[in-house]
């Protein structure tokens, strides 16, 4: 049966200080998109030719869509390795997954310098070039992620017959995704084996995509975690702690194995990483202070069942996901380029609107759409 469907305010309709902020980012950042597209890029960033990539390509797009890897990562945990006991989490993963590629698509929207021909690569074919590959899997995987959700709009409008239908074809969606999400999120990676020598040896590695394949797993199992306990609080609602502690636990061990692949290739490279400069600082904080220490806390029992515990060990593996973005995009041409680059407040505006909108249509799909559990009604998927 079709659910009643309620008419939908931001943060149920009170103006709380938190949505105020909110309403205000996003005013600014329209005004920021409208400058950024008359104006054109030089005059509204700090880009330059030693850097031509920056913010909206740091966060916006490589942290943006590493986060958003709790799609694949759950779909391959509930539909490949058969962990039904994490099926509640699945459904805020894909929302929360179809709102970081959204982050990524208008973050490259107005990173390029002409984004009318954002476009092109649909009919305009490069097969050797990654961000051809990268386009297409993006823009395929995003329309995957949308039909995942077009299907549980069809459940809570009570459309049995077009969800019986999608559900004969959901394998094929589900292979499809997990495909295409191992392809572009380790090709980003290897975007940057193009240019080795302009970056520092810590980041600058054949082994590059499988590294950043892993942190994605990591950044979207993370978003997971944090997305359940914040959404608990947010919401008025009982976080998932009867299954958060098991998959904390598996957090955990794929940071220990990202630990190991990472610690593993500085030793057969032969890097020397026991220099004090910005760079090995930036190093050190990112392999030790966000990756061993969120592992080693997850350790115990104690850390993982706790709310508090969970947050912060996730929060911590989440934001290493980010900084190692910014080191392999930034920092590790830090000692090369005789450039320097800092944000412009257009392009700190227009990322912090983004981060603005996506919790404003989450908050929209939480309301539209049967997410959490106790929202199913009976339903299995």
């Amino acid at each position: 049966m079709a659910q009643k469907v309620e008419k939908w305010y931001p943060g149920e309709g009170k103006l709380t200080p938190g949505w105020t902020i909110i309403y205000i980012l996003l005013m600014l950042g329209f005004v920021a998109a409208c400058a950024r597209l008359y104006l054109g890029l030089g005059a509204t960033t700090n880009l330059s030719d030693g850097y031509p990539w920056g913010l909206w390509v740091s966060f916006d797009i490589l942290a943006g869509v590493a986060l958003a890897g709790g799609g694949f990562t759950m779909a391959a945990a509930i539909y490949i390795f058969n962990l039904k006991k994490f099926e509640p989490l699945l459904r805020p993963a894909k929302l929360s997954a179809f709102l970081g590629y959204l982050m990524f698509i208008i973050g490259l929207f107005f990173d390029l310098g002409q984004p009318w021909r954002i476009w092109h690569p649909m009919v305009m074919w490069n097969p050797h070039s990654v961000l051809f590959e990268v386009s297409w899997c993006v823009m395929l995987y995003t329309a995957v992620l949308a039909i995942d959700l077009f299907i549980i709009g069809l459940e809570r409008y009570g459309k049995e017959s077009w969800v019986r239908f999608f559900r004969d074809i959901y394998l094929v969606l589900v292979v499809a995704g997990i495909m295409l999400s191992t392809l572009h999120q380790s090709s980003l990676g290897a975007l940057y084996l193009l240019l080795p020598e302009k970056m520092s040896n810590l980041w600058a590695t054949q082994a590059l995509g499988p590294l950043f394949f892993t942190s994605a797993v990591i950044g979207g199992m993370s978003v997971v975690i944090l997305e359940s306990l914040i959404s608990a609080r947010a919401y008025k609602r009982q976080p998932e702690m009867d299954i958060l502690p098991d998959f904390a636990k598996g957090l955990g061990i794929a940071l220990l194995v990202y630990f190991a692949m990472k610690v593993t290739d500085l030793y057969a490279r032969g890097v020397s990483v026991w220099v004090w400069d910005k760079a090995h600082f930036f190093f050190f904080l990112e392999l030790l202070g966000t990756v061993a220490l969120p592992a080693l806390l997850l350790v115990y029992q104690k850390v993982r069942q706790s709310t508090t515990g969970l947050f912060w060990a996730a929060g911590l593996s989440a934001f290493g996901v980010v900084l190692n973005r910014f080191n392999v995009s930034l920092t590790s041409y830090g000692g090369y380029r005789s450039f320097s680059y800092f944000p412009s407040i257009i392009e700190i505006i227009l990322t912090a609107a983004l981060v603005a909108l996506g919790i404003v249509i989450f908050d929209l799909g939480r309301k539209l759409l049967p997410i959490y559990k106790s929202e199913l009604s009976g339903q299995s998927r």
